[in-house]
């Protein structure tokens, strides 16, 4: 599921939530999702810069070896938006709400990639 994860930020740099590797890691309403979150923010004039850090990946459940539930965190704190047009760095101070953790449901694609289908995610989540 690293692999989603970094799908996931390469689609905000390129500001297009519909990239080879989205299509690839994700499915149903984690990419509808992620796919119009990415378009929202580049309409606003925003993308990502920085450093995201991903830890603690647990897969707590897997049926049948075609779906799997995961567990992530990531720890956004030094991770920032910032500005396309000025390319200005929207700096903030580090917090608990920089630590995110997410809850996947993948299932394997037909490429026998998994692909995630449903996310949810708990900001504030501890460091550990």
């Amino acid at each position: 599921m690293a692999y989603s994860a970094r799908a996931r930020l390469e689609a905000f740099g390129k500001g297009k939530g519909q990239t080879a590797n989205m299509n690839r890691y994700f499915a149903a309403s984690a990419l509808t999702y992620w796919a119009n979150r990415i378009t929202t923010v580049k309409e606003n004039g925003l993308t990502v810069s920085g450093d995201y850090r991903y830890f603690g990946f647990e897969v707590t459940d897997v049926t049948n070896g075609k779906t799997a539930a995961i567990r992530y965190c990531e720890d956004q704190s030094k991770g920032y938006g910032k500005e396309i047009s000025t390319k200005k760095v929207l700096r903030t101070q580090p917090s608990d709400k920089d630590f995110i953790l997410y809850t996947l449901q993948a299932a394997k694609g037909s490429r026998g990639d998994w692909q995630v289908q449903k996310q949810s995610w708990k900001k504030g989540a501890s460091r550990t």
